[in-house]
């Protein structure tokens, strides 16, 4: 199974915006893929609720809203055919009961904003991940509304040697993302070249994601640890 986790302590990144992308790829891609909403708020359940019965099937776990007839360990494991996972975590987590998730993760994707205070922030996150984690070959920064300004750009290249780190992305600031995330679509779902450039940048971060999918050698057992997945959807 491959398991992307999209996180960032700040709110407002563009977890959501990555996470529902990345579903509708690889969904579209002919892979059973699984949404996992970690987020009290509910923001890609609610984009999954509204996609049209004519696009192509997602699997959706609502962590913070399991049914009543059975226990909340079992409502919130991923399906067992799962074969793409994409969690969309909570703003503020707590790293600590996120961690057992983190070290299962394929890849970790970090959106930033285009402003020095976000791209600073972060770093606080990077060297926490660095004590929690045993490698950060999985771990990669996407900058996210980015302008034409070159300057932002500078500052993340900065960042991005200063962490040693890369930049696998920049995702331009653009209504197309909003406009195709209200109809529950993906910009892969799209026609019109005007959505080109949306699905080159997250193309690109499909494909980093999938040079990590595991072999079946190395991740035979698909079952979560249901104590790992209560803990991050309260982290």
């Amino acid at each position: 199974m491959l398991r992307i986790v999209v996180m960032n302590p700040k709110g407002g990144s563009g977890k959501t915006t990555i996470s529902t992308n990345l579903a509708s790829y690889f969904s579209q891609c002919g892979e059973v893929t699984t949404l996992m909403d970690l987020d009290p708020q509910g923001s890609s359940v609610f984009w999954a609720h509204k996609r049209p019965e004519s696009a192509s099937e997602i699997q959706l776990v609502d962590a913070h809203n399991s049914p009543h007839n059975v226990t909340r360990s079992w409502a919130i494991q991923p399906p067992r055919n799962t074969e793409v996972l994409v969690l969309d975590t909570p703003a503020r987590p707590d790293l600590t009961n996120l961690s057992p998730l983190l070290r299962e993760a394929s890849a970790i994707l970090i959106p930033v904003l285009p402003s020095e205070f976000d791209l600073h922030a972060i770093v606080n996150t990077v060297q926490h991940l660095r004590r929690i984690l045993p490698s950060q070959q999985n771990i990669a920064l996407i900058i996210n509304r980015t302008t034409k300004s070159s300057e932002f750009k500078k500052i993340a290249d900065k960042l991005s040697k200063q962490l040693n780190l890369p930049v696998i992305a920049h995702l331009r600031d653009t209504r197309n993302y909003t406009q195709t995330a209200a109809r529950g679509l993906g910009v892969f779902e799209m026609e019109g070249s005007h959505y080109e450039n949306e699905k080159t940048d997250m193309l690109k971060i499909a494909e980093w994601c999938e040079e990590r999918r595991p072999s079946e050698n190395e991740h035979a057992l698909k079952r979560m640890n249901p104590d790992t997945i209560a803990l991050a959807s309260i982290a």
